[in-house]
């Protein structure tokens, strides 16, 4: 028991006896689980974020070390010079063993713009290449077209090409070089007057084995190459070529960088000055070109000699080219193993006649004028030629008698007879 005091309404104090209250003990229905704590770890979690940057340097450090060792120590490049190979048909122009002396840069000469139009036939050249040119004279070389001198070399490198029928239905050539220098053309044959007439037009050089001798004036070439005061080379530097196959007369031939080194000594390494040019334009766009052109030229109906001496040239219109055929079989050019091809094509209608003379040789006439029909761009385009002088260059009008622009590039010109000679587009 226990003592209280309390304290009473009078202001007195008194003792009051207490029993101590028993509070019952409740047991709750409800079972809490038990419930355990996680352990805690003593361990530290990983984190990448601390790896990052040693995983990159050592990847990096093994990148390197396999670079040095495979890329360098195990392969070892091959020296500058051999990488850099040059074969026949590319030419440097300064020694690869002198790139790098001196405190060069490495940087490439701007290129010279193509500025300047050939007179012969009209392709672009620049002012330093135009200037070295204009100090050489044009070369006529009277070049064999016969089947036992095929393949010829050197057309793929003349500026004009003409082509007109000799004796016996046979076709000869007479290739005019002047942009080039090759040091192989031919075979070489003997001239006739008419393409002495048509190569005075360039006052030019001229290569040839013989000449035409008469007592008409209309086929004697070897009288009149004396009296035109000719620049007349005939055989000088000439050689004889055996491949096993072609024998002579088939296998003469000459230089054009040898005709001109010959032209320095004799004072005539020159530009002729009363050169007329044509007219010259760029090829016609994709789109206004023709799609397909195949012309046929028999040079001799009555003389066919099995087709030998027909010519066929086909359009090609990814080049805006015509390549040729001559007696059924690609024409090719031996030096550069191509088929010959010529950006246009002229097709000259001209008189021919037989001399009467024992040698059977032609008159044709050069000098007048007759119709012509041009190949380019894959179309077929008519009109006329006119010469007036032997001298003067043969000019081509199209049917509106206006002068014809030629495509920049080699110009074929086929002399056709009037008589005997014929021409058929075979499809367009």
């Amino acid at each position: 028991m226990s003592k209280e005091f309390n304290i009473s309404d009078t202001g007195k104090s008194e003792v009051v006896d207490t029993k101590p209250i028993e509070i019952p003990t409740i047991t709750p229905d409800i079972q809490i689980p038990e419930v355990k704590l996680p352990e805690i770890s003593t361990k530290k979690k990983f984190n990448l974020k601390n790896w990052i940057f040693p995983i990159v340097a050592f990847i990096c450090l093994v990148g390197i070390g396999g670079f040095y060792y495979f890329g360098i120590y195990r392969i070892q490049p091959q020296p500058l010079n051999k990488v850099l190979s040059f074969n026949q048909d590319f030419i440097s122009s300064i020694s690869l063993s002198n790139i790098f002396k001196g405190n060069l840069a490495l940087l490439s000469a701007p290129e010279e713009p193509r500025t300047e139009e050939s007179p012969v036939n009209g392709v672009l050249f620049t002012k330093t290449q135009m200037d070295v040119m204009m100090k050489r004279r044009p070369v006529a070389v009277m070049t064999n077209n016969h089947a036992d001198a095929r393949p010829l070399s050197g057309m793929n490198s003349a500026d004009v090409v003409i082509e007109a029928n000799a004796e016996g239905g046979i076709t000869r050539i007479m290739a005019i070089y002047w942009s080039t220098a090759p040091e192989k053309v031919g075979p070489i044959r003997s001239i006739r007057q008419y393409y002495l007439e048509w190569a005075m037009e360039y006052d030019p050089l001229i290569i040839h084995d013989g000449c035409a001798s008469s007592d008409d004036p209309r086929t004697n070439s070897c009288g009149n190459l004396y009296s035109y005061g000719v620049k007349d080379l005939a055989t000088i530097g000439a050689w004889r070529w055996n491949d096993g196959r072609r024998v002579a007369p088939h296998n003469e031939y000459n230089s054009i960088s040898y005709a001109w080194e010959y032209a320095a000594k004799m004072d005539w390494d020159s530009f002729p000055n009363s050169f007329k040019s044509w007219k010259f334009k760029a090829d016609a766009d994709i789109a206004q070109r023709g799609e397909k052109t195949q012309v046929k030229l028999v040079f001799h109906q009555r003389l066919t000699n099995s087709g030998l001496y027909d010519v066929i040239w086909t359009y090609d219109s990814s080049t805006n080219t015509y390549l040729r055929k001559v007696g059924g079989q690609a024409d090719i050019d031996q030096e550069m193993n191509t088929q010959v091809y010529a950006k246009n094509i002229v097709i000259q209608e001209v008189s021919m006649i037989q001399s009467g003379d024992d040698k059977g040789h032609l008159i044709i006439t050069t000098i007048g004028q007759g119709k012509s029909t041009y190949l380019m761009d894959g179309k077929i385009t008519y009109g006329t030629w006119k010469k007036t002088s032997r001298t003067d260059r043969t000019t081509y009008y199209d049917s509106e008698g206006k002068e014809m622009k030629f495509n920049r590039g080699r110009i074929w010109v086929e002399m056709i007879g009037t008589s005997d000679g014929k021409f058929a587009i075979i499809e367009q």
